[in-house]
């Protein structure tokens, strides 16, 4: 990585002291009779502490007495001048000790993109990529972009967590304060995958014909669960402004989404859904209006809790502010809209992905255009809000009749929203996002390929050209050839580690590293995978039958939906996971899901 032209040099230590004189709740201790982590969130520091899972796992590391926990960041390119410039290397935030001094590394990766940002900062400190002798850190990593497919990254890893981190904690400790580097001990906790203990084996055609199992290793690796996700919802423990939310205390209120849209990992990763405790949930609202005035509720489902307006109640009663991540047209209710008002929530953020109906029903989005636009004019009839519609081009079973649908879609909105808004005397704004599809490990759509890039940036122009013209609407389209990198991300194995690092040698440059690699990259991203292709997350146990997921990709193809998940008091088994009164987590039985 060369030094950028005209950039002024930043040194780390001084950016690090202001931002911990800006920080409240973070936590120093003194080194001695400790095990030491790195909690290294690969992306820059405002990004890292808008998560609150990242932040969490920080919090429950260092509630042990025994562990000591800082963090570290991706640094910014000023600051790599800087270490460049005065032969230094990236250090944590509380104490400024270089990474290479902790004994463990622990990355805590949400995007593929950030694979690459890891590898940067191992590089950066001077920590070997690969054969770690045993005077180097061991390094780890978790979050959903491992949990989804672990392989990518293994040969850059000594193990992972996979699935929810906090499950895995204490019996990880345990093992850490012994001096335990052994890492077949580590693989005997349920949800670490320890890639050395398992070798895949490729057939001619290059796919996986098998993964070879190495004595004293599991033969699957089962994901970890946090069984206890409920008891204390899961905020900003640290305070700052200097992040995306800086403005607003951050709260969680639920896990995962029971609508399962078939494209989406949140909504099978994450099963079963959990609501987070209402009156745990009312006590932190109101501790975050008496920090910040403002609380930002986090979940895939929100409008799931069954106590989301009473939430919303509780933000306005206190004389506080709120936004919230995004919400479903089908739970929006004309309270919940008044209560948004209230709230001083301008913006609503919806999901409608597809331009038509036929479509969503593929994807088991139970939405209907009529929901859509109805849900629209009862939006403007109490304040022209603004507007965020997001949308997918390149989906399974997608015709340009589909691509234009979203066009047509959001000129319908406008329209009924437009005679609202005259009402008001002022416009709203309507802004579409529309990305290319990516498939997604561990989804009913993992089989499916990335449609290719030239169609797809086909797709995202026709929608941006189609609405360039129409008053209040901006769109945000997103990059075909990203989209393609995070496909070939999503759906690799462990081959693809030259490819890392060779872009990470090329400073980033995606489309250099695919022009120079040796590699068949369309083999991961474009090629439609068989039924019973052993696939590269086939060693994870994640809970789901396999059977499940290719009956929903079988239901897809007839255009049928299926129904959402039950409550959490109710016990189902037809996916694989068992969802109980006390969220237990357990495997279930073979009973199918029947389309609605």
């Amino acid at each position: 990585m060369k030094p950028r032209k005209g950039s002024i040099a930043i040194d780390p230590r001084t950016a690090a002291k202001r931002r911990l004189a800006r920080e409240t709740g973070y936590v120093v201790k003194n080194r001695g009779g400790k095990a030491s982590i790195a909690l290294v969130y690969p992306n820059s520091y405002e990004i890292a502490m808008s998560n609150l899972g990242y932040q969490k796992i920080y919090r429950m590391l260092n509630d042990r007495a025994d562990i000591l926990c800082e963090r570290a960041f991706l640094p910014s390119g000023q600051e790599i001048d800087y270490f460049k410039k005065h032969n230094q290397k990236p250090a944590t935030l509380e104490s400024g000790r270089a990474l290479a001094e902790f004994d463990v590394i622990a990355f805590s990766i949400t995007f593929e993109h950030d694979y690459l940002n890891a590898l940067k900062i191992l590089n950066l400190a001077g920590i070997p990529l690969k054969d770690r002798d045993g005077r180097a850190p061991l390094v780890m990593a978790g979050g959903v972009a491992v949990t989804m497919n672990p392989e990518v990254m293994a040969p850059f890893l000594d193990f992972m967590v996979i699935g929810e981190g906090e499950g895995i904690i204490e019996p990880f400790c345990d093992l850490l304060i012994k001096g335990e580097r052994d890492l077949s001990a580590f693989a005997a906790i349920s949800g670490i995958y320890v890639p050395a203990g398992y070798e895949p084996v490729y057939k001619d055609d290059g796919t996986i014909e098998k993964f070879a199992v190495k004595e004293g290793f599991p033969q699957k690796v089962k994901r970890a669960w946090n069984h206890s996700s409920t008891a204390r919802p899961n905020i900003n423990y640290i305070d700052t402004p200097d992040t995306v939310f800086g403005d607003m205390s951050l709260i969680e209120i639920g896990k995962g989404c029971g609508k399962h849209c078939r494209f989406c990992a949140a909504g099978y990763i994450y099963r079963p859904t959990r609501n987070g405790n209402t009156n745990l949930i009312m006590t932190a609202i109101d501790k975050g209006i008496e920090r910040k005035g403002k609380v930002g509720l986090v979940g895939s489902a929100i409008g799931d809790h069954p106590d989301v307006e009473k939430i919303f109640e509780r933000i306005v009663k206190g004389g506080g502010e709120f936004s919230v991540s995004s919400l479903r047209l089908d739970k929006l209710s004309d309270t919940m809209i008044d209560l948004l008002l209230k709230g001083n929530c301008h913006t609503i953020t919806v999901a409608p992905e597809a331009g038509t109906e036929a479509l969503r029903a593929r994807i088991n989005k139970k939405m209907s255009d009529e929901l859509i636009l109805d849900t629209a004019r009862r939006i403007a009839g109490a304040w022209p809000f603004k507007i965020k519609m997001y949308f997918i081009v390149g989906l399974p079973g997608e015709t340009m009749k589909d691509v234009e649908g979203i066009v047509d879609l959001v000129k319908r909105v406008r329209g009924v929203m437009e005679p609202e808004w005259k009402r008001h005397g002022r416009a709203g704004e309507i802004t579409v996002g529309v990305d290319g599809f990516v498939p997604k490990a561990l989804t009913p759509f993992q089989w499916e390929p990335f449609e290719g890039i030239k169609p797809v940036a086909k797709k995202l122009f026709a929608v941006a050209d189609g609405l360039r013209k129409t008053p209040n609407v901006t769109v945000q389209k997103g990059s075909a050839r990203q989209a393609y990198a995070q496909a070939l991300l999503s759906q690799g194995d462990r081959r693809l580690a030259s490819l890392i690092e060779l872009c990470m040698e090329l400073d980033g440059d995606w489309s250099r590293a695919l022009r120079e690699t040796d590699l068949n990259t369309d083999h991961y991203a474009t090629r439609r995978k068989g039924l019973d292709e052993v696939l590269p997350w086939s060693i994870i146990d994640d809970g789901l039958r396999k059977n499940y997921l290719s009956q929903e990709l079988s239901l897809s193809g007839k255009g049928k939906v299926t129904p959402e998940c039950p409550p959490p008091e109710k016990e189902c088994h037809r996916c694989g996971v068992f969802v109980g009164a006390c969220v237990k987590v357990r495997g279930g039985d073979n009973r199918s899901c029947s389309p609605e």
